[in-house]
């Protein structure tokens, strides 16, 4: 019996492993981390803004996913706004770091609303020592391992209380977890990743506000993901809220907020699906800081601290 299940979970890694490297890693609190998918978003959110986030995902199986990301990005008076990303996400014998900057203009389109494009620019480094593995049919894989270009580009607008985003956040190939031995060609992508965001903020009364959301991923040869979210804030202190993501799996988060300035939150997983009974769970902390210099500029007078 325990070898059926060692079996059953090699299968799966084995496919995550072909799917991972064509839909970037999930985050199930990507409403604070947003300029990981879409460059537009830098800026929008404070003068200065610092994030730490760290993810493991499938909690009791061996290889499973986990992510470290490192994000800061911050506003000029001009508009401009200004990003830096650094990725670390390994599965199993695989192993890749992603470097990009990010640079977005800002357009003023109401006295209460701002529409910004962005550009994502960098690089992403890669070791597969797939040598050191066996698939379930008994094969064996080549090491691959280089330096490969990263470029992206995304829209986002927003106003005080809505907000919507559309990106490309990968638009080369890169040979991400490759596990066949062809000849790695650079160029535009054939299976592109699209990610559409959407939020907003209802004021419940003066202490709650209700935050719905949603996340939607769509590739042209991978399921679609589409998270839905429900947060409520309760007097700018307190945030807690339920997410559910297709097909897949169930989260529930909390997050304390100091001075609203600091967010120290977590976020636990629940895999619906049958890999649900080979982990306990995934688990993801995030740590964010927002620093404000008081130079608006083109962005809005309120903060957008509340998404």
């Amino acid at each position: 019996m325990k070898k059926i299940k060692n079996t059953i979970v090699a299968f799966v890694l084995f496919l995550s492993l072909q799917s991972h490297a064509q839909q970037s890693p999930h985050y199930t609190q990507y409403m604070y981390n947003m300029n990981i998918l879409n460059p537009a978003y830098a800026g929008a959110r404070a003068d200065l803004s610092i994030g730490l986030l760290a993810r493991k995902q499938w909690v009791g199986i061996e290889g499973a996913p986990e992510t470290q990301t490192f994000s800061a990005n911050a506003r000029t008076i001009n508009g401009v706004g200004l990003g830096l990303s650094v990725v670390h996400d390994k599965l199993g014998l695989a192993d890749a770091t992603n470097f990009n900057v990010d640079m977005s203009y800002t357009l003023v389109t109401s006295i209460y609303s701002r529409l910004a494009f962005g550009l994502k620019g960098g690089f992403s480094t890669y070791s597969n020592n797939l040598s050191q593995g066996i698939t379930p049919d008994n094969n064996s894989n080549g090491d691959l391992s280089g330096i490969y270009p990263n470029f992206g580009l995304g829209a986002f607008y927003y106003n005080q209380e809505f907000y919507v985003g559309l990106s490309i956040p990968q638009l080369f190939k890169t040979p991400e977890f490759k596990i066949d031995n062809n000849t790695y060609s650079g160029g535009i992508s054939k299976k592109l990743n699209y990610f559409a965001t959407f939020g907003y903020v209802f004021n419940l009364n003066e202490k709650v506000k209700f935050k719905p959301s949603t996340l939607i991923k769509l590739s042209t040869d991978l399921p679609l993901s589409v998270d839905i979210n429900a947060n409520v804030l309760y007097n700018k202190k307190v945030e807690f809220g339920v997410s559910y993501r297709y097909n897949d799996s169930v989260h529930g988060m909390v997050a304390l907020l100091f001075n609203e300035n600091i967010r120290i939150g977590y976020a636990y997983d629940h895999t619906l699906t049958k890999l649900g009974n080979f982990n306990s769970g995934t688990h993801e902390i995030m740590l964010l800081f927002d620093i404000g210099f008081k130079k608006r500029g083109r962005w809005l007078n309120d903060s957008s601290c509340y998404f």
